[in-house]
């Protein structure tokens, strides 16, 4: 495995808990649609034990959520980090290198070549999801691989996956694909994906599109296949809708309804980068029935145009505002307007930690 450290990007931030405080950047980078508390350098430089942390990093357009669990004891032994997509490539025109981003965050924030990923997640087979997986497989070893199985006629997928199983078979790790039912059985399931200490239910998986159209699909078909997790510590729940759409996300609201699942949470990372195809009004009042400064929306986006319309969009905006606290909608797209696509990554990382007594915060981190 080629273990050549991969430049370095990024630069650690030091710190402290949470400056509400925030700084006048208009002038240099225009009004922010989704301003909101800013880190302190203890956020980014130190991971508390009995914290569930989940980190946005900002890899442009696309997708790259690390997840690192709680430890009581033993950090090495009881916390699990876990990858849910890895960015862009940065090889399409106009797109960032989100998977050189991945890594030099990760390796600038305590890991190491080398060191283990518990498990590797590709939500589904889009480019700015997948893209920056051989980036990270050639980096860091992986113990668990999943995917939904479907490859959309992909090459680019195809040879993503093909690396990351490689990579997790030469360590003799549990491959799922598709995630329903090699990771568990049906969608509404639980998994021990995250470890002893975070209950993880899996919300979605499709093998073939909702929408049956398996040889010429749509970008709606394949979004409709993402793995999407729920997860819960110290009483709080966390969604991660991937990038699924309406026509999914009725079925989780009918499942909520008759019992299945439970939508109520405290955090919700938007799904689809914030696009007006997700986030009805009604999915997003069951997600905050009753919304406390605990609950928070983040949002993974750039500013790639699709047909003249950049994500997050107004409607999807204005929707989680009517529901949510103000500042409480965070975006990695935040004062990048202008800034152009492929070129927007690494200055708007979003950290979201759940603390062992239940409280939630979440910010900035430049």
């Amino acid at each position: 495995m080629n273990r050549a450290v991969l430049p370095v990007f990024l630069a650690v931030l030091a710190g402290g808990c949470i400056d509400t405080s925030l700084p006048d950047l208009t002038r240099e980078l225009g009004e922010g649609r989704t301003d909101g508390p800013y880190c302190t350098p203890d956020v980014q430089s130190y991971f508390p034990p009995e914290e569930l942390r989940i980190t946005l990093i900002d890899v442009g357009q696309g997708d790259g959520i690390w997840i690192q669990t709680p430890y009581f004891s033993d950090r090495e032994t009881e916390s699990r980090n876990i990858l849910i997509d890895a960015g862009p490539s940065g090889n399409v025109p106009g797109t960032s290198p989100g998977g050189a981003v991945v890594v030099d965050y990760l390796l600038t924030h305590g890991l190491v070549p080398g060191n283990f990923i518990d498990a590797l997640i590709i939500s589904h087979a889009h480019e700015d999801h997948y893209g920056g997986v051989p980036a990270v497989v050639s980096m860091f070893e992986v113990g668990r691989y999943a995917d939904p199985g479907y490859d959309a006629g992909s090459p680019g997928f195809l040879d993503a996956r093909g690396r990351a199983e490689s990579d997790t078979a030469r360590l003799n790790g549990q491959i799922a694909v598709p995630a329903v039912p090699n990771l568990v059985p049906r969608p509404f399931t639980k998994t021990d994906l995250f470890g002893e200490s975070v209950d993880a239910t899996v919300l979605w998986a499709a093998a073939t599109p909702p929408s049956g159209n398996v040889s010429d699909p749509s970008g709606t078909d394949v979004n409709n296949t993402s793995v999407a997790f729920a997860i819960r510590y110290a009483g709080k729940q966390v969604l991660l809708l991937a990038d699924l759409e309406d026509e999914v996300e009725r079925q989780l609201i009918s499942a909520s309804t008759n019992g299945e699942i439970d939508l109520r949470s405290a955090v919700m990372k938007v799904a689809h980068h914030g696009s007006s195809s997700s986030t009805s009004l009604d999915f997003i009042a069951r997600v905050f029935p009753a919304p406390s400064i605990d609950d928070w929306a983040v949002i993974s986006s750039g500013r790639r145009s699709f047909s003249g319309t950049t994500l997050p969009t107004v409607e999807t905006l204005d929707n989680l505002k009517q529901i949510l606290l103000p500042g409480h909608v965070l975006s990695t797209e935040n004062r990048d307007d202008l800034k152009t696509s492929g070129t927007e990554h690494g200055d708007d990382h979003i950290i979201v930690s759940i603390h062992a007594d239940g409280s939630v915060e979440a910010c900035y981190a430049q």
